[in-house]
């Protein structure tokens, strides 16, 4: 994964960190439920979502675990949103020193280019 730019930016409906607050496990979707820290760009109506992603892992799933702390890169309409592996979505609380290097540089190009101002 190389550094984000505008048209990756331009990819997403909503970019956010937030906090996973509970985990709903499907046969094929997970719903988690993601309590909202910042938004950097899109709209939601509260600042709780529900970001489904597939619940197989051969599906690209993500697996949070309630209380990690994620860099959400998601499509869907102010309240229910969907990502899997193939986004920019990263897991802040468990990331390895490469992880940890993308989320800062990308959190860098977000507070500039946030929509959200």
């Amino acid at each position: 994964m190389g550094k984000i730019d505008k048209e990756q930016f331009n990819q997403y409906d909503l970019i956010a960190t937030g906090k996973i607050l509970s985990v709903d496990f499907g046969e094929f979707t997970q719903k988690i439920e993601v309590g909202i820290h910042s938004v950097f760009k899109g709209r939601i109506k509260k600042m709780t979502i529900v970001l489904s992603t597939s619940s197989q892992s051969g599906m690209c799933g993500i697996f949070p675990k309630v209380g990690e702390k994620w860099l959400i890169y998601a499509n869907g309409n102010g309240y229910e949103f969907s990502t899997d592996l193939c986004t920019r979505t990263q897991n802040m609380t468990r990331a390895n020193q490469r992880e940890k290097e993308i989320i800062k540089d990308d959190l860098t190009f977000l507070k500039k280019n946030s929509t959200r101002n």
